[in-house]
């Protein structure tokens, strides 16, 4: 609720709400602080944001949300501005907020929020991720994604890939064991990630209950299984120094990339972890 310049109270329309002043129409883009908190608030930098939101605004999915010159539904009501949408989008999925806690920051009701979220999730998995998440496969797209590892003394290596867990709030009795990891007290479902060492998704596996291991994971991850087989990345080559028979220090050449992980996986040539013990 707001008081108008005659002294009624009157329902906060969105567009008055300290959310959509801040971030949507007034924004402080040159201002450091603005920069980061808002990166910090909504886990993405304000530029990809506007980028993002410019995107819904023209995508058919949400027309629903986009009548021309803002024209008002059957109940006398405007539509609820795009961007502010977007932003309780990234709120919910970064901080964990209720739809209620959402409505009360942008004046927007719980239902529209939720009706929304859904569709921004299905284009996320959908247009999105197709768009973002591309596993290399050419020597170029390998070379690429080497850059920074070969800087740090790793040739060969395209990738870090590890499991994370997306927690799972309900799930079937039936199932509920499965879905319970071992190094955690919820259900969960795991997800087998890989990205380059510019944090960039590369490739992920579908969600799988959270008891499987990483040995289980990568089985079913499709770009671990294409390296270890070589249909994808097997022209590339890097060089390694090595001993020879003679204790003498040369140069041998390699193919194929390979991913850097933890001790949890399985013992193929293309996921290497950690070595305690070595030849130097």
């Amino acid at each position: 609720m707001y008081t108008d310049d005659d002294g009624a109270m009157k329902r906060m329309p969105p567009k008055r709400t300290q959310w959509y002043n801040m971030y949507v129409q007034h924004p402080h883009r040159d201002c450091p602080s603005f920069q980061k908190d808002f990166r910090l608030r909504f886990r993405l930098p304000y530029a990809q944001f506007e980028e993002l939101a410019k995107e819904l605004q023209e995508a058919e999915a949400f027309n629903r949300w986009n009548r021309d010159g803002g024209a008002k539904d059957r109940a006398n009501n405007e539509p609820s501005p795009i961007p502010l949408l977007l932003l309780a989008c990234l709120r919910y999925l970064g901080r964990g907020w209720t739809f209620d806690d959402l409505a009360e920051a942008t004046a927007v009701s719980r239902d529209v929020i939720r009706v929304f979220f859904h569709a921004f999730i299905e284009y996320g998995s959908t247009t999105l991720y197709d768009r973002h998440v591309r596993m290399p496969v050419t020597l170029e797209e390998g070379l690429e994604n080497e850059r920074e590892f070969k800087l740090a003394g790793f040739p060969g290596a395209v990738g870090s890939m590890d499991a994370t867990h997306i927690l799972l709030e309900k799930v079937s009795n039936r199932t509920r064991q499965a879905h319970l990891g071992f190094k955690m007290s919820h259900t969960a479902r795991s997800y087998n990630v890989t990205v380059n060492h510019r944090r960039r998704i590369l490739s992920t596996t579908h969600g799988h209950p959270a008891r499987w291991n990483d040995k289980t994971l990568v089985m079913y991850d499709e770009f671990a299984t294409a390296l270890k087989d070589g249909s994808v990345l097997d022209d590339l080559e890097f060089e390694l120094y090595e001993y020879d028979e003679e204790g003498n220090v040369v140069k041998r050449k390699y193919r194929g990339a390979w991913l850097l992980v933890d001790d949890g996986y399985l013992d193929w040539s293309v996921t290497v972890p950690p070595i305690k013990t070595t030849t130097s």
